[in-house]
C-alpha cells in the first residue's frame, strides 16, 4: 500500500465509540450506479477507493505506531469464540466507521447543527496540512483533489458536532461514590507456609501465635509516637519483618469485599486517610491495614472516565441502530462492500 507521508489526518471524532478517527466518503450524490472505484454504496452514495484509502492509511499508521509492524499478524477471539485476525477486524471497522459518520450527517439538519466559520477555517487548515504531504502518485492513483479532502474534513467536523450533541443527553455523569477506588497497604502476616511446589500448609498453633505477636509488635511500632523529623514507612517495616506478600491494593468497595469479606471491607471504610487498622485476622493470617486513600483520586478519576465512556457508547449505540435502519435499511458490510475493489487497498 502507498504510505501517506508526514502529518496524520486530524479527526474531530476522537470520542466516537473509542475509535481513533473517522473519515467518510465525501459529498452527497443521487447516483446509485457503481463505478470501477466504488468500494461501498450507502444511502445512494458511491464511496470510492480513494476515500476509503485515506482513512485506512491513517488507522493502519496508528495501529503500527502503537502495536508495531507485526500488528497485522495478531490473532483475535470473537465473542462467539471463533478466531480472526487484526487485518479482518480493521478492514470492517474502516467501513463501519465511514457509515457511522454518514448516518450522523443525516441528523445534522433536524438537530439544527451546521458548520461555523471557525469550523470551516479549521477544515481548511487540516486540508492544507494533509494535502502537502501527498505525493503526485498518491493523488493520481487515488483520484484525489483538494476539494475532496476538504469536504471530508468538513463532514468529519460536522459529524463530530452531531455526536457530541447526541451524547449531551445521555446523562452519564458518574459520582465519586459510584466510581470510588480505595488504596490500602496490606501488611500481611501469613499463617501458611509454601512447600515450594505451590502447596500451602497451615501453620501450627504455636507458629500462628508467633505470627500474631509479630503483627502486634508491628502495630505498636506503627502507632507509637514519633517526632516531626521521623517518617513512618509501612513498606520499610514490612521489609523488616520479611513480609513478601505485603503490598498496596487499589480496589473498589465490591472488590475489597470479594477479597477480604464484607466485615473487613466495612471496617476498612471506617478508617481515615493515614490511619491503621487493629491487627485483623482472616482465614489466611493476620493483617494490619494502612488507609492510604479512602478515595484514590487518580484511580477514581480513571474509573469514572471509563464508566462514562461506556455509558455514552451504549447510549449512542442504541440510537444509532435505529438511525442506520432509517437511512439505509439494506446496508450490511457483507453485501454493500465490493471486496474486489476494497482488496486493492493492502495494509
Amino acid at each position: 500500500m502507498l504510505k501517506l507521508k508526514g502529518k496524520r489526518i486530524i479527526s474531530h471524532m476522537a470520542v466516537m465509540l473509542g475509535l481513533i478517527m473517522a473519515l467518510s466518503g465525501c459529498g452527497s450524490s443521487n447516483e446509485v450506479k457503481r463505478t470501477s472505484t466504488t468500494v461501498l454504496q450507502f444511502n445512494g452514495e458511491n464511496i470510492t477507493v480513494g476515500e476509503v484509502y485515506l482513512y485506512a492509511n491513517t488507522i493502519a499508521d496508528d495501529y503500527e505506531r502503537v502495536y508495531g509492524q507485526d500488528v497485522w499478524s495478531m490473532k483475535l477471539t470473537r465473542e462467539d469464540g471463533s478466531s480472526t485476525d487484526m487485518m479482518s477486524v480493521t478492514r470492517q471497522d474502516v467501513i463501519e466507521d465511514i457509515v457511522r459518520v454518514k448516518v450522523l450527517l443525516t441528523r445534522a439538519g433536524s438537530m439544527g447543527i451546521s458548520l461555523t466559520a471557525d469550523d470551516r477555517e479549521d477544515a481548511e487548515t487540516e486540508t492544507e496540512s494533509f494535502w502537502k504531504n501527498l505525493t503526485d502518485e498518491q493523488i493520481e492513483q487515488m483520484e484525489l483533489s483538494r476539494d475532496i479532502v476538504k469536504r471530508c474534513m468538513e463532514e468529519n467536523i460536522l459529524a463530530g458536532k452531531v455526536y457530541n450533541k447526541v451524547i449531551e443527553g445521555a446523562g452519564v455523569e458518574v459520582s465519586d461514590e459510584e466510581a470510588r477506588m480505595t488504596t490500602i497497604y496490606d501488611m500481611y502476616f501469613p499463617c501458611f507456609t509454601d512447600q515450594g511446589d505451590g502447596t500451602l500448609v497451615r501453620m501450627s498453633e504455636d507458629e500462628k501465635k508467633a505470627q500474631y505477636n509479630r503483627a502486634l509488635q508491628a502495630y505498636n511500632t506503627l502507632i507509637s509516637p514519633i517526632d516531626e523529623t521521623t517518617e513512618r514507612n509501612v513498606e520499610a517495616l514490612a521489609a523488616y519483618y520479611g513480609l513478601a506478600d505485603a503490598n498496596y491494593v487499589t480496589a473498589s468497595p465490591d472488590e475489597l469485599k470479594k477479597t477480604y469479606g464484607k466485615d473487613i471491607a466495612d471496617m476498612l471504610y471506617t478508617l481515615e486517610d493515614g490511619s491503621y487498622s487493629l491487627v485483623t485476622e482472616t482465614e489466611y493470617g493476620y493483617h494490619i491495614f494502612y488507609m492510604e486513600a479512602l478515595t484514590d483520586r487518580e484511580a477514581t478519576d480513571r474509573k469514572k472516565d471509563r464508566l462514562e465512556r461506556e455509558r455514552r457508547n451504549r447510549y449512542f449505540s442504541n440510537r444509532y441502530k435505529d438511525w442506520l435502519k432509517s437511512v439505509d435499511s439494506s446496508y450490511s458490510y457483507e453485501k454493500s462492500v465490493d471486496f474486489e475493489v476494497y482488496d486493492s487497498i493492502v495494509f
